[in-house]
């Protein structure tokens, strides 16, 4: 094919015009590259606070005897499960069963005296109204019975207190639950109250925390929190803050945090330790951005920005947070920029592009 002098000439006039363009002429006259791209759309930080701390029962019950006395027996260990009414210990009872014989002795000669007493007032007072007996003999005889009424009720209410008493010699269990805790062995010698078992009802748990000082202003009565086993996230639950403590721990500082368990899994016996994992909005606002927009050149971490004209510029940035799965930008940016989030490391500063954009 032969072409005139003069199309020759325009094409040799094109080749040079191109040869004298600059990197970014050329960029300039290129067609626009296709790119992928994000919206920004700063928001609010969301602080993450942890902590450890154990289940527990809520209604926990130290145990002991109404009366004091040596321990004989002891029949459940510590994470022994009780039902209600079951023994649990016992003293020895061979003072308060012979205190119940001696009431019962006393309860007998009160009654012998009060059918003496009886028959007195009755014969006075027969007497009287015949007239072969005073009004204060028959005074007299009336004081008695009175007295003897008297005898009796008391001997009969020491009968019952004694018989109580013979009764507390046995310890049982207030409510279904598990022994937590033990403080006394057969042989020992306790007095009325002293803890000997302690029992955790297990329908109620709750995992306790000790929070810091400095985060104790973010907690709130009926805040969720999330609470997992240690090293087991995938065993959770969310629980509600119950209780806050109003003062520190005089040793530690820190203030215990009660958070209510709502149908706990198996696992989450009581003891266990436990993660709380509370999320809050901050009040510094940031831009979330997949760590594919970050460019691999220079020391401050760039980003390419797509201007109203179609053509990106290296912009830097602060970086407040970067892993594998997002980078999150603190300062750089302005809400509705585009960000290249593909191919960034072959554009040029001032190339055209021809972004697909989403919200981030």
């Amino acid at each position: 094919m032969r072409l005139s002098y003069g199309k020759f000439l325009c094409v040799c006039l094109a080749g040079l015009c191109l040869a004298g363009c600059s990197e970014e002429e050329k960029a300039a006259l290129a067609a626009p590259r296709q790119a992928r791209a994000v919206v920004v759309t700063p928001h609010k930080l969301a602080t993450v606070a942890e902590g450890a701390g154990r289940v527990q029962s809520r209604y926990v019950s130290e145990v002991g005897f109404e009366v004091g006395g040596r321990v004989i027996s002891r029949d459940v260990d510590i994470g022994a499960i009780v039902k209600k009414g079951q023994k649990l210990a016992e003293l020895s009872a061979v003072d308060y069963r012979n205190k119940v014989t001696a009431a019962e002795a006393d309860l007998t000669a009160a009654k012998a005296a009060l059918v003496q007493a009886v028959a007195q007032e009755e014969r006075f007072r027969i007497l009287l109204g015949k007239g072969f007996a005073t009004r204060s003999q028959y005074d007299e005889a009336l004081k008695s019975l009175q007295s003897a009424q008297a005898a009796v009720k008391a001997a009969e209410a020491n009968l019952r207190i004694v018989e109580n008493q013979l009764g507390y010699t046995q310890l049982l269990a207030p409510d279904d639950g598990i022994v937590t805790a033990a403080g006394a062995d057969p042989g020992q010698v306790v007095a009325a109250g002293q803890m000997v078992v302690e029992i955790s009802r297990n329908d109620a748990r709750e995992a306790v925390f000790a929070v810091a000082g400095e985060d104790i202003a973010g907690a709130e009565l009926g805040m969720a929190v999330n609470i997992s086993i240690q090293g087991r996230p995938d065993v959770a639950v969310t629980g509600t803050i119950r209780e806050i403590s109003p003062e520190a721990d005089s040793t530690t500082g820190t203030y215990q945090v009660k958070v209510a368990l709502a149908s706990p899994p198996p696992e989450m016996r009581l003891g266990a330790v436990v993660i709380g994992r509370v999320e809050s909005e901050g009040g510094q606002e940031v831009t979330t951005l997949p760590p594919t927009a970050l460019l691999q050149s220079g020391e401050e971490p760039q980003v390419w920005v797509i201007g109203g004209d179609g053509k990106v510029q290296r912009r830097n940035v602060q970086l407040l947070q970067f892993d594998t799965d997002s980078v999150v930008v603190s300062h750089g940016l302005s809400a509705g920029e585009k960000v290249v989030t593909a191919g960034v490391n072959s554009l040029a500063d001032g190339e055209l592009v021809n972004a697909e954009t989403e919200v981030e």
